[in-house]
């Protein structure tokens, strides 16, 4: 497992991508699930930036494990969201009348195979997994 730390600020989301994009690349992991994982990452990193230590600034860890699956850990000391209790999106309402938010779960939830939260030690996990099928 290899992991970053760094200051959840959206000035920050390249350098996860890169190293996402790094790991993912070691493992020679196909490029249809380095897509969905890398657009997952994002949604969750940029959520974390945007809410989990508002008004403040804190830090996040993201772990990569890649074998027959990758598994990304998002780790933060954010207030405590569980994702996975959100309300779906409204995706057949105008977009005029959706309510704001809840997109970039919803779209993480559905191109990977697993998600998992826990809260432990005052910390948000977020574990995301995706089945990767190598020809």
């Amino acid at each position: 497992m290899n992991e970053l730390f760094i200051e959840a600020k959206t000035e920050n989301l390249d350098a996860v991508l890169e190293f996402v994009s790094r790991e993912l690349e070691t493992a020679d992991c196909p490029m249809k699930s380095k897509a969905q994982i890398t657009l997952a990452v994002e949604e969750i990193f940029v959520n974390i930036a945007h809410y989990a230590y508002t008004p403040g600034a804190g830090c996040a860890a993201i772990r990569v494990t890649v074998g027959e699956e990758a598994v990304i850990e998002f780790e933060d000391g954010g207030k405590p969201y569980n994702p996975l209790e959100s309300e779906a999106p409204d995706i057949t309402a105008d977009a005029e009348e959706r309510r704001i938010g809840g997109l970039g779960i919803f779209i993480a939830r559905n191109i990977m195979d697993a998600m998992e939260y826990r809260r432990e030690e005052d910390k948000n996990i977020l574990v995301i997994k995706k089945t990767l099928m190598r020809m």
